[in-house]
């Protein structure tokens, strides 16, 4: 894979986990895997658009889903990922990061 092709599976990849419900999901199941119910309950949002983006972090590989009898359960693709949230969290934290309105673009 050239340089060009990561940088954009790259963009991919951080627009995936930096939608605000989508992170919320994230940190949610950061130390195992969660059933959608109670990934819903966390987020504080309804169960169908919980399930739009987990099908969407699915979609990304940034989480896998099991099925067991009714219950769907997920859990992060690869433990490097919570290295991720926790890491940018923390840099949040320190740095004064995108201060201008404009940074959301």
């Amino acid at each position: 894979m050239d340089i060009h092709n990561i940088e954009e599976e790259q963009v991919k990849f951080l627009r995936c986990i930096g939608e605000a419900t989508r992170l919320r999901i994230l940190k949610h199941i950061i130390d195992g895997e969660k059933c959608v119910t109670d990934i819903v309950n966390a987020v504080g949002k309804e169960q169908s658009l919980v399930s739009h983006h987990l099908k969407h972090l699915k979609d990304c590989n940034i989480v896998i889903a099991r099925q067991k009898a009714q219950k769907a359960y997920y859990s992060l693709a690869h433990h490097r990922l919570a290295e991720i949230i926790i890491q940018s969290e923390s840099l949040v934290k320190e740095l004064p990061v995108c201060q201008e309105k404009d940074c959301n673009e």
